[in-house]
Parts: structure tokens; C-alpha cells; sequence
């Protein structure tokens, strides 16, 4: 059953394996990053396997968590994480683990995704819709001013 109100705050430590990034190493897809040298915050997602910046830290949540709707709740409780635990520009890595992420059901999180891959291809196609307009604009203004 879907319920946006049901959820419980874990540590990322409970849910998920992380760790500093290796040079080298082809990470899965799905692999949430976090930047923990001169932080401010980036995270990041892969969206096919791919080595990750040693700067990183990369997270892979456990089986039965969609690894999409685990960096949405990343993304969302960034603010908070980096007002608790970020040291200057840095964040340590030991700190990572007390990320706190909200966990809701599977269906729940089924949902979050979906929800946010439509929010996500709407701003694509309104962006474009935006880029050829302004595009016509510029052509008729040119033909405008000869």
C-alpha cells in the first residue's frame, strides 16, 4: 500500500555499503555518490556501471531498496546531513554512515520514482519547448532588423 506518511529515519550505515571511492573500479549501476573533499553537498547517481572520482564516497543500498529512491532521499536530506557533519570543506568518511535516510515501504518507494522520472521529463520537454522558441525569436529578429 502506498502511504507517503509512513516512513522510518535510519542511518545510511543500516542500509547500505559505502565507502571511499577506489581509482579504478567500475561501480554498479545505481551507486549513489557523495563528494566528501571540498563538499558541498554533490551527490551524484549512476545510471549505468562506471568508475566514481576518488573524492567520492560511493553508497550502494541494500537488496529491497530502490537504489533511484535512495538518492532521491539522499538529495533531500543533504541540507541536514551537511549542517551536522560537514568540518569545513570536508566531510569525514566515518560521518557518511549517520547520514540519515528515510525508508519507506517498496511500493512507496516504487511510486517516489515514478513520480520523479515524470517531474524529470516534463522539465526536459519544457526546457526544449523553451529552447526552440527562443531559437524562433532569434531568427525573427534577425529577419526582423534586415
Amino acid at each position: 500500500m502506498i502511504d507517503f506518511n509512513e516512513y522510518e529515519t535510519v542511518k545510511l550505515s543500516d542500509v547500505a555499503e559505502y565507502g571511499r571511492a577506489k581509482q579504478g573500479k567500475v561501480y554498479p549501476h545505481g551507486t549513489s555518490t557523495l563528494q566528501i573533499s571540498a563538499a558541498r553537498g554533490q551527490i551524484g547517481y549512476l545510471d549505468y556501471p562506471d568508475e566514481v572520482h576518488t573524492k567520492n564516497v560511493a553508497i550502494i543500498p541494500q537488496a529491497g531498496i530502490d537504489p533511484k529512491y535512495f538518492n532521491i532521499v539522499m538529495q533531500k536530506n543533504i541540507d541536514e546531513f551537511m549542517r551536522v557533519y560537514a568540518t569545513g570543506l570536508n566531510i569525514q568518511e566515518k560521518e557518511v554512515g549517520n547520514f540519515p535516510i528515510d525508508l519507506h515501504n517498496y511500493e512507496t518507494q516504487k511510486a517516489v520514482v515514478k513520480m520523479t522520472n515524470y517531474l524529470d521529463w516534463k522539465e526536459t520537454q519544457a526546457s526544449d519547448e523553451l529552447n526552440v522558441l527562443l531559437e524562433m525569436k532569434r531568427t525573427l529578429l534577425n529577419k526582423m532588423m534586415i
